[in-house]
C-alpha cells in the first residue's frame, strides 16, 4: 500500500514538473520565461509613477475617461515606452505646446542670427522710425531683433506702450512680435522675421530698366 502511495505521489510530482518546465534534450529542465511584452512605464495624472502592460493601461484610461499618451518611445534607463494619463485639457494644452514647439523649430531653421537693439522710453519721433526701419532691414535679411525699450521714471514708463504699437504697427509686412514682457521699468520683446520674407523679392515680377516689356 505503502509503495503505491509513494508511485502515485512521484507521477503527480512528474505531471506537475512537466507543466511548469521544459526539458531539453540531456535532460536538463528549463524554467519558462516570463512574457515581459508589452510592459510599460504609466505615469499617472497625480505623476505617481507605476509598471504595467500596455492592455491594461488602455482599460485604465477608458474607465477614468482619460488619454492615454505616449511621451517617450523608449526609457534609457528601464529599455520601457513611457505613456501617461492625461485629461483632455492637459491632452489638448500638450498638443499645442509641440505645435508652438514645431513652429519655433520652422522659424529657427530660417533665422541667419539674433540682434539686439535698445531703445529710450524719451526717443524722438524721427530716431524711432530710423530704429523702425532698421529692424525692418535685419527682419528682410532674416535675423531675429531683440528689443529693449527702457523706462526712465514715471513719464519714460507711460511712453513704452505707445514706442511698442509704433513699432507692431510698422513691422507687420515683414515680420511679427513675439514673447513681450515688463521687467522692472522695461518693455522687452523679440521680433521674428516672416517665412515669407525671404521669398518676397524672388516672388516678385521682374522689370526692365528701359521699360520695354520685352516680345510678346
Amino acid at each position: 500500500m505503502n509503495k503505491l502511495i509513494s508511485l502515485l505521489s512521484i507521477r503527480r510530482l512528474v505531471e506537475c514538473r512537466a507543466v511548469s518546465t521544459r526539458i531539453t534534450a540531456d535532460g536538463k529542465d528549463v524554467p519558462k520565461k516570463k512574457n515581459f511584452e508589452n510592459r510599460i512605464t504609466l505615469i499617472a495624472p497625480d505623476n505617481s509613477v507605476s509598471i504595467t502592460d500596455l492592455k491594461n493601461a488602455q482599460n485604465l484610461s477608458l474607465r477614468r475617461e482619460l488619454k492615454l499618451v505616449k511621451i517617450q518611445d523608449v526609457d534609457s534607463k528601464t529599455r520601457r515606452p513611457v505613456y501617461k494619463l492625461m485629461t483632455n485639457a492637459e491632452y489638448h494644452e500638450e498638443e499645442l505646446q509641440k505645435r508652438k514647439e514645431k513652429q519655433v523649430a520652422r522659424q529657427n531653421a530660417l533665422v541667419k542670427g539674433e540682434k539686439l537693439l535698445t531703445l529710450s522710453a524719451r526717443i524722438g519721433q524721427n530716431d524711432l522710425m530710423t530704429g523702425v526701419k532698421k529692424m525692418m532691414k535685419l527682419l528682410e535679411k532674416q535675423y531675429e531683433v531683440r528689443v529693449v525699450i527702457a523706462g526712465e521714471g514715471e513719464a519714460g514708463a507711460q511712453n513704452l506702450e505707445k514706442i511698442y504699437s509704433v513699432i507692431e504697427s510698422n513691422i507687420k509686412a515683414v515680420g511679427k512680435v513675439v514673447q513681450k514682457r515688463n521687467k522692472g521699468n522695461n518693455l522687452k520683446f523679440q521680433l521674428l522675421p516672416s517665412r515669407d520674407s525671404s521669398s518676397q523679392d524672388s516672388n516678385k515680377p521682374s522689370s526692365n530698366q528701359d521699360g520695354d516689356s520685352g516680345p510678346l
